[in-house]
């Protein structure tokens, strides 16, 4: 027995309420942290699009964006 056994945990994942924070500061970065990188690419440019459009898409978009952060985190199944 190594004196490291005892000091072994797991990794249970992200964790859905930084996935969500993440998207609110930046479109996309939620996705990322929850390891979808290229949906986190693309949550950014559907984000930056809608509100270069008109503002109140652009809110909705990003609104969606941080629920699919939160989502992914949650239902996250490792890499």
């Amino acid at each position: 027995m190594t004196p490291y056994d005892d000091e072994v945990q797991a990794y249970q994942g992200p964790n859905p309420g930084i996935a969500a924070v993440l998207s609110v500061l930046a479109p996309g970065l939620g996705q990322v942290y929850a390891g979808r990188l290229l949906a986190g690419g693309l949550w950014f440019l559907a984000t930056l699009a809608s509100y270069s459009a008109i503002l109140l898409p652009g809110f909705l978009v990003h609104a969606l964006c941080v629920w699919s952060a939160y989502r992914s985190a949650k239902h996250w199944e490792g890499y």
